[in-house]
């Protein structure tokens, strides 16, 4: 099963249009709060260059922000996603 992962901090308009757009797609993500947990922000930045946010990584691979996410929506990438979740038969934990 893909793993999609956002890293986010509050009052992020992108942060909240790039969830919103996971969630429209009945796509599972793990969200990463950066103000809850200040320990994420190291985890971050070894991971990408990256330093708006939302940050977002499917299968580990960096997607960039919610324009990259918006731009992967319109050419049917999540598409992708969405349908491995359903094939599978690996059970949610």
């Amino acid at each position: 099963m893909s793993t999609i992962e956002i890293y986010t901090r509050p009052g992020c308009g992108y942060c909240t249009h790039a969830k919103r757009l996971l969630l429209s797609k009945d796509l599972d993500f793990i969200e990463y709060d950066v103000y809850k947990n200040p320990k994420y922000v190291k985890q971050l930045h070894r991971r990408t260059n990256g330093r708006t946010y939302p940050q977002i990584f499917i299968e580990d691979i960096s997607v960039g922000g919610f324009t990259e996410l918006l731009t992967k929506n319109k050419q049917g990438l999540l598409e992708k996603y969405l349908k491995r979740k359903y094939n599978t038969n690996v059970k949610e934990k």
